[in-house]
């Protein structure tokens, strides 16, 4: 081993060599500068390294008698301190676990009286310095080197019994906890690399289990030590460490570390009762605390120990009110308030036991109150939130003052904010409507508070905007809101007038701005616009900001809405506010509002409102919905159709242009090639279109893109739109065979294009297909298609194969778990039995009706509260059997047309008494059943006329004649029965469509 010379070491060394005689300095110098402590193998392995520690007793004398009594040690600022140990006399009578704990404590800190011994916890330590400590513990760890007890010899002591060692265990466990503490550097971090939020994280985890295997390697030492006399063993595991290891479990966002933390802490507390309690006061205490004893070991790695050794003079790293708020915090980050609160009672049970020595480090503050509140908060649990808010009022007895404080208020107020927020499927209306009133009345209730300094901040406001925005009764909500923001305006105006001039709010938390407001207030009114379509408010509140924004800066920059400037987010918001309108004009809306981005950005040479990806991609967006409408039905100035198409590859060719700045992604591709397949249904080319969607994905391999799931989709519902036949329809399956992984909707996309080209059995092999080479179950929109192809099919069996789909979607075969039909199932079984030539088709189709039925009414939904949807289905399905039965065969067997009369008269009648389930019979219902009655009754039956009579009295009634109908009437009725329903009707004289009375007509479409 060789030292090398002071002049030849770096600056930075020569400038603490000075400090190499101190034992708490050594260590972390060697680890840092490799050319003190080296072998000729120049290896830094860990077992070199445990030989280097044997060899270091030779080098420094001090660090030998580091532990031994009356050593003298150096302080950071140069004094000097002797350290004094006194032996604890133990009485020969003394129970067993006493004698462990008096032995331990002989070891671990000299008495009560001589505690105030100095403690160097210098973080002169860096990355590769905790590193190799914590190597060469898990090294010793894993050799498991035997103990030797000295016995009056001068044997080799274990490294762990080295003081330097321990003290630089322990500054690696601080190094691994706190490294990451300097929020300024998170926020750069997450900056500089994609996805930082994510890498932090996995630094906090791995950070926090390198934490937890070197504190379980001192924890072994420390047991070993505990197994010898009291003697010869001694203490390794200290209070700093304890409050290291649990810091950084704490921190880890994974849920295994927390509850290790939470182990650990209840451990260290007890370990601190333990110490400062009588032995007969300990169990009692422990038991009524909730803690652990160590008898209640369960055996596990890191079981309690006995005692471990305590530094009185380092106060930070005793188990305290920091401590245990930062497991709560952990608990916090894991949606667990239940355990966070269990914390903060513990906190309370420690601070009020006076028979503990310090008690009062125990003493919950206002982050300990705000954290359970938060916890709460994370959970939309507004009612525990508000719950722990009074406690927290109330935590000083010996006054009427408020205990809480506004951060307290701000988090509970958030608590009923996002209760507030919750989906329909959670939260009723009125519940919601009720959480937002909640958070508004805590609002309310801080300004009660004024002259205790509880004025309420621009968060507390935004809070209660938040919750009225995005509760579910709205409008109201959005126009509460709007108000709460008129408030604040004035609020901000007024701020700095006597009326509102206020001391530092007690117990602190109140914003640096006060009331002054900023664009997270009005992104969130502009967000709640987006989400219920109103793209004109959303734009007015958006102009509203940037005019804010101008009058501002012709002020100097200053006054109350300094900070209120439309940032990129605000921009986003109305961008997908166009997107969700899905408007003809959603595309030019969305790109002149873009523009408006970029020459605001250009201005003022800043990132805050600079167009991002998202912008861009959200533009896409809107070109894409502009593509689907029809450009026949558009004004001039519209963009529509193809045309809305080309213009977002326009955008996509600027985004390749500039991308130096930007780059054009997967989703800026997926949505170009969906603008191109919604353009397809609007214009005659709809195969040129479906070129140009496929001609991109070879721009996006081009680009380095790898095409996704979605890009071949969305090509593959291009080419199944195009209207091509079967050469696009074949043209889709090659596509599908050119991927590697097709998923469900490559599949049904392809059944749907040879559905629409008339291919049903192409459809129908390609289920089979999937069938026999599935990995999971199959959508029932997958079988809907193939329905669908049969439905369309000129095949004589198409119907009997759609129905036997249905059957087995009903039944299940071939052991396959199928999936149940739903209302399109029925619906396309029945058309593709309207459309075929089987002489019983009536009879099928009525009995698919019946099953339909039936399966509505075995959901626990009754069928009279249905949604008019479902109603819409049911009057569908009873048209298609009423067109079954009016276009029977003539060639049908007399049997079959009695039948088919039969069931006629019976769904129309079911049709025309169920109004509560069927909506009714509409006009195409009254024009069937006419076709029905004159192609199923003989022409001179007087039933026929009775039944046309009595359906087309009805059909007037309701408004819903219309030319066609009454063309139909007078086609199979002679004039005198004309003129007779005309007379008995009363309504006017001639028998033209255009003479009748218009009430008669008054709902009707006049084409059917």
């Amino acid at each position: 081993m060789i030292a090398a010379a002071p002049w030849r070491l770096p600056s930075s060394c020569r400038r603490v060599f000075s400090l190499a005689n101190n034992p708490n300095f050594t260590y972390c110098f060697c680890l840092r500068h490799s050319t003190i402590l080296s072998d000729s193998s120049g290896s830094n392995s860990p077992s070199l390294l445990y030989k280097s520690w044997t060899s270091l007793y030779s080098i420094n004398s001090s660090a030998r008698s580091f532990a031994s009594n009356g050593a003298t040690v150096e302080r950071g600022d140069g004094r000097n301190d002797t350290k004094r140990n006194e032996d604890r006399q133990t009485s020969s009578t003394t129970t067993t676990h006493n004698a462990q704990k008096n032995r331990a404590t002989k070891h671990h800190h000299p008495r009560k009286k001589n505690r105030n011994k100095p403690f160097l916890s210098v973080r002169l330590i860096d990355e590769s310095a905790a590193r190799k400590t914590t190597q060469l513990f898990m090294q010793l760890l894993k050799e498991n080197p035997s103990l030797r007890s000295n016995n009056g010899t001068k044997g080799k002591q274990p490294p762990w019994r080295d003081a330097q060692l321990l003290l630089a265990a322990e500054q690696a466990l601080e190094f691994w906890a706190h490294r990451n503490n300097n929020r300024q550097q998170q926020r750069s971090n997450k900056q500089q690399r994609g996805g930082g939020s994510n890498e932090l994280s996995r630094q906090l985890e791995t950070d926090a289990q390198t934490a937890l295997d070197l504190f379980a390697a001192l924890h072994h030492f420390h047991n070993q030590e505990a197994t010898l006399s009291a003697e010869d063993g001694m203490a390794v595991l200290t209070n700093g460490m304890y409050s290291h290891v649990i810091d950084a479990l704490a921190k880890s966002p994974s849920i295994h570390h927390v509850n290790e933390a939470d182990r650990l802490l209840r451990q260290f507390i007890s370990l601190y009762v333990v110490e400062n309690l009588d032995d007969h006061e300990v169990k009692s205490t422990l038991h009524d605390l909730g803690l652990p004893l160590h008898t209640d070991n369960d055996g596990s790695v890191l079981s309690m120990p006995i005692s471990i050794k305590w530094n009185y003079t380092d106060k930070h790293h005793f188990p305290n009110q920091v401590r245990i708020t930062g497991v709560m915090r952990g608990h916090v980050q894991q949606l667990r308030p239940t355990e966070t609160e269990a914390l903060l009672h513990l906190m309370i049970q420690l601070a009020n036991n006076s028979s503990l020595k310090f008690n009062n480090t125990f003493t919950p503050n206002e982050i300990g109150y705000a954290t359970v509140i938060d916890g709460y908060s994370r959970v939309c649990d507004g009612e525990n939130a508000e719950r722990i808010l009074q406690l927290m009022k109330g935590r000083f007895d010996e006054s009427d003052m408020n205990g809480a404080n506004v951060v307290a208020y701000n988090a509970a107020i958030s608590a009923w904010a996002r209760s507030a927020s919750q989906t329909k499927e959670k939260l009723s209306v009125s519940k919601s409507r009720s959480d937002a009133e909640k958070a508004e009345q805590l609002l309310r209730e801080m300004w009660s508070y004024q002259g205790e300094l509880l004025l309420p901040d621009v968060v507390s406001y935004s809070s209660v905007i938040s919750a009225y925005a995005t509760c579910l009764d709205q409008p109201f909500g959005l126009k509460r809101g709007e108000e709460l923001l008129t408030e604040l305006e004035g609020l901000a105006e007024q701020e700095g007038s006597d009326g509102l001039k206020s001391s530092k709010p007690r117990g602190g938390g109140r914003h640096k701005d006060g009331f002054q407001l900023n664009s997270t207030v009005y992104n969130t009114l502009l967000q709640a616009y987006a989400n219920v379509g109103d793209t004109t408010s959303a734009e007015y509140l958006l102009n509203r900001m940037m005019a804010l924004h101008t009058s501002c800066l012709k002020e100097g920059g200053g006054g109350p809405y300094r900070n209120v400037r439309p940032n990129t987010r605000s921009f986003n918001v109305v961008l997908n506010s166009w997107v969700k309108s899905g408007t003809r004009e959603a595309g030019a809306k969305a790109t002149d509002l873009l523009r408006r981005m970029e020459d605001m950005s250009a201005a003022h040479k800043d990132r805050i409102n600079q167009p991002d990806i998202i912008s861009y991609n959200t533009v896409l967006a809107a070109w894409s919905k502009s593509a689907g409408h029809d450009p026949t039905s558009s004004h001039d100035k519209d963009v529509v159709g193809k045309e809305a198409a080309y213009k977002a590859l326009e955008l996509l060719d600027q985004l390749e242009r500039q991308s130096y700045r930007i780059k054009p992604d997967v989703i800026s591709y997926n949505t170009t090639i969906s603008a191109f397949a919604n353009a397809v249904q609007t214009c005659e080319s709809g195969v040129s279109m479906a070129k140009e969607a496929e001609g991109l994905l070879i721009r996006m391999k081009d680009q380095g893109i790898t095409p996704v799931d979605y890009s071949y989709n969305g090509v593959l519902l291009a080419w199944s739109r195009s209207s091509g036949g079967m050469s696009s329809a074949q043209h889709c399956e090659s596509i599908l065979r050119s991927m590697k992984h097709p998923t469900n909707i490559s599949w049904s996309t392809v059944i749907n294009a040879y559905a629409q080209a008339g291919g049903a059995q192409e459809a129908a092999a390609l289920l089979k297909e999937m069938e026999e080479g599935r990995s999971a179950d199959l959508p029932i929109v997958v079988y809907n298609n193939v329905i669908h192809a049969w439905s369309r099919s000129s095949d004589p069996n198409a119907s009997k194969n759609a129905e036997a789909i249905l059957n087995r979607l009903e039944s299940g075969s071939n052991g396959l778990k199928l999936p149940k039909p739903d209302i399109i199932s029925y619906r396309l079984t029945l058309n593709a039995l309207e459309h075929t030539k089987d002489p019983v088709k009536a009879y099928r189709a009525k009995s698919v009706l019946d099953r339909f039925m039936v399966s509505l009414r075995t959901q626990n939904q009754p069928l009279s509260t249905a949604n008019n949807q479902i109603k819409e289905s049911i009057q569908s399905s009873y048209n298609s059997v009423l067109s079954a039965c009016a276009y029977t065969p003539s060639n049908a067997g007399e049997q079959a047309r009695s039948n088919a009369a039969r069931i006629l008269v019976e769904a129309f009648r079911d049709i025309n008494h169920s109004v509560d389930i069927t909506l009714g019979p509409n006009q195409e219902s009254f024009a069937m059943f006419l076709q029905g009655c004159t192609h199923l009754f003989q022409p001179d039956s007087s039933e026929r006329m009775l039944l046309i009579r009595s359906a087309l009295q009805e059909c007037c009634e309701k408004g819903l004649l219309n030319a066609k109908i009454w063309n139909k009437f007078c086609s199979v009725s002679s004039v005198e029965d004309v003129q007779s329903f005309i007379s008995a009707m009363d309504m006017c004289d001639g028998s033209r469509f255009e003479d009748l009375p218009p009430e008669w007509s008054r709902n009707s479409v006049q084409a059917i």
